[in-house]
């Protein structure tokens, strides 16, 4: 079989892996989820596209394509029995949410995993038999263990170098309200932000690979060597509440530590050039960055008041629709509507009352969430002039 062939049917083994059918099942069911969400408790459909299943399938495009280029290029391999433990590491950590599901925490993991079983001289063959030609740390020794942590530990790190170029450019303007009651007995909206998107790696694989098992494995030969394409899905994900920060202030200042977090990981990758053993570090200060770096997002959202509460004046949105007359008119989520057609509001009926007042425009006075006073107006729909396209959370009951 040519390299060609063996591409080609490694593309069409990377539609059918685990992680590959789990991610698009996952996604899916939030779409499912947050459209059933909207219409019981929100009567309405505030984002009518598939946004979770475009971000899912074209976030880790570009990353996954100049990643999988470097894999080629400057021969970044990986063995078969840390692919098989990936996945099962990151199917496990998927029972604790998208929280853990980014690589600083599975690639960290799956790595010191096979490293522990390397160093106790416990491997695969003590089950079962091995075919020869199987090449694995298990096998090859704690040498090879060592060059894996390593490969581990600069992939970890080239896609947290990602993430946070994604998340900064990314479309992360999708926020969905949730409700909770404070000790008061105050509603108040929260946002949780479960951004999920997938990054498909190629990797060299020497050896035969899963030949010995399935005898259409594709492999090639260069040389003496034989080796197989194997396209990797990585599933990348975050989950972080925000209801005393901005989303956009929130994300920034995550941002912010997980660069911190990956200025630390590359000067201790650079010292594995030297002592390669120090990738083990560098995988444990991934894990424990990444959680200090959540914890930390927590701590701030725990510090602060609610942001999303009750207006003292007016009344608080929580949900704007895109193309919207309202976000034509500049609101965003934690506005107060202080004033609509010149009739000062103090409960939802109110605003009903002035919207239908005027049909052929609506005329706002806005209080920003930073205290700033605007005045905004834009033309209405005749036919449905009670619709700007905003939720307020004076509004809502809880389901």
């Amino acid at each position: 079989m040519n390299i060609l062939q063996n591409l080609l049917l490694s593309i069409g083994l990377f539609f059918i892996q685990p992680l590959f059918i789990v991610g698009i099942i996952l996604v899916l069911l939030s779409k499912s989820r947050r459209v059933s969400y909207d219409r019981k408790q929100l009567r309405a459909t505030i984002y009518k596209d598939n946004f979770e299943i475009k971000r899912f399938l074209l976030w880790g495009l570009l990353p996954g394509l100049l990643l999988s280029i470097l894999n080629i290029f400057i021969g970044i391999p990986l063995t078969l029995d840390w692919i098989i433990l990936y996945q099962i590491v990151t199917l496990l950590l998927l029972g604790f949410g998208y929280r853990f599901i980014h690589p600083i925490f599975t690639f960290s993991i799956t790595s010191l995993v096979l490293l522990i079983l390397t160093y106790f001289d416990l491997n695969f063959s003590q089950l079962f038999t091995l075919p020869a030609s199987w090449f694995s740390p298990l096998e090859e020794g704690s040498s090879v263990a060592f060059e894996l942590t390593q490969v581990s530990l600069v992939i970890a790190l080239l896609l947290l170098l990602s993430t946070i170029l994604v998340l900064h450019v990314g479309d992360m303007a999708k926020f969905i309200p949730r409700f909770l009651s404070t000790k008061r007995g105050k509603l108040v909206a929260t946002y949780r932000m479960t951004p999920l998107w997938l990054v498909p790696l190629l990797f060299v694989i020497p050896g035969e690979g899963f030949r010995p098992f399935f005898e259409w494995w594709p492999v090639f030969s260069i040389g003496n060597e034989q080796y197989s394409f194997f396209i990797l899905p990585v599933l990348i994900g975050l989950r972080y509440t925000v209801q005393a920060q901005m989303p956009s202030q929130a994300k920034d200042r995550l941002l912010r530590d997980f660069m911190g977090l990956s200025i630390i990981a590359t000067i201790v990758f650079a010292l594995t050039f030297w002592i390669k053993e120090i990738a083990a570090i560098g995988l444990m200060i991934l894990i424990i960055g990444g959680i200090v770096v959540l914890y930390r997002h927590r701590k701030r959202e725990q510090k602060w008041s609610f942001r999303f509460g009750p207006a003292e004046q007016g009344l608080r949105i929580i949900a704007v629709r895109p193309n919207s007359p309202a976000e034509k008119m500049g609101l965003d989520i934690g506005d107060a509507i202080l004033e609509c057609n010149n009739i000062v509001l103090h409960n939802i009926e109110e605003y009903n009352e002035s919207l239908f007042s005027n049909r052929a425009y609506c005329h706002l006075k806005v209080k920003r969430i930073d205290g700033e006073i605007i005045l905004t107006e834009t033309s209405i729909y005749e036919d449905d002039p009670h619709d700007l396209g905003l939720i307020t959370l004076e509004e809502i009951k809880v389901v």
